[in-house]
């Protein structure tokens, strides 16, 4: 079977594979005292084997997945700790190859959380969903989490603290230099609208409510958490929800376009995962 399938739309977009490693840097330590070079030595080295074991379990998942053994690589994939946007990129690649449609997407959404810009991610996460014939609607709910996620947190703590600094050296910048009081006051006003901006995408992210994943086919949502409650609607395999409340066996999640409804807890899969960013 021909797996280099291209679905058109404005561009054609190509299932696309990553055979990455890790890199290891090498960079000198200072002198800081007998005991520091030896407890940073120990340290370098430590971290350089951590290293290189993760390369090589990366480096085997990978020849596991050009073999066409997809089921193995899903396995090995699935071991690496810590995972990389990579890994999880790959992993995702590798169920789509088992026709494993909605735990690919989950996959991929997982790797967009590491590296929400990155093409060949956005692309094949794309591709997954045209497989199953997603289409998500497009609110203006959608967009602004869409824009928010386009950044991980530690991306958008750093332009906030930028934009900090800049409005505050603008507005010292008004007082000291009086010839420049326009442009600088000017420049004091964007930067506090950036701050502003950047302050309320951090806080969309800390209250923004866990996504899941329908992992398990397609699942029905039901008005209770009951087993012989009315269906109120369908969700295909690797469609996105957010999980509003948690109650034993059920789960209330909430559809991109608004209706909410209990579904099986075992049913869907949350995207979250422990990361710094």
């Amino acid at each position: 079977m021909n797996w280099k399938i291209k679905v058109c739309r404005a561009r054609c977009l190509s299932f696309r594979y990553r055979a990455t490693s890790l890199r290891v840097s090498r960079g000198a330590i200072p002198r800081n005292g007998t005991g520091h070079r030896a407890l940073q030595l120990a340290v370098a080295l430590s971290f350089a084997t951590l290293l290189g074991a993760l390369a090589d379990d990366l480096k085997s998942a990978n020849a596991l997945y050009d073999a066409g053994k997809f089921a193995e690589a899903v396995a090995a994939y699935e071991k690496i700790e810590p995972k990389t946007a990579h890994v999880f990129f790959n992993l995702g690649n590798a169920l789509f190859r088992q026709e494993k449609y909605g735990l690919a997407i989950l996959n991929y959404e997982r790797a967009r959380q590491l590296a929400p810009r990155d093409p060949d991610i956005l692309a094949n996460l794309r591709f997954a969903q045209q497989r199953l014939g997603i289409d998500e609607p497009t609110t203006y709910r959608r967009f602004v989490q869409d824009a928010v996620a386009s950044r991980t947190t530690a991306e958008w703590s750093r332009y906030e603290l930028v934009a900090l600094w800049v409005a505050v050296l603008a507005i010292a910048g008004s007082i000291w230099l009086p010839r420049a009081r326009t442009g600088m006051i000017l420049v004091a006003v964007v930067a506090g609208l950036t701050t502003a901006v950047t302050a309320g995408a951090l806080m969309a992210r800390e209250r923004a409510a866990p996504s899941a994943i329908v992992a398990a086919g397609r699942t029905e949502a039901r008005f209770a958490p009951a087993a012989e409650a009315t269906v109120h609607f369908q969700l295909p395999e690797g469609a996105k929800v957010s999980i509003r409340e948690e109650r034993g066996a059920w789960t209330f999640v909430e559809r991109a376009d608004g209706p909410q409804g209990w579904v099986k807890s075992d049913a869907i899969e949350r995207i979250g995962i422990s990361t710094a960013n």
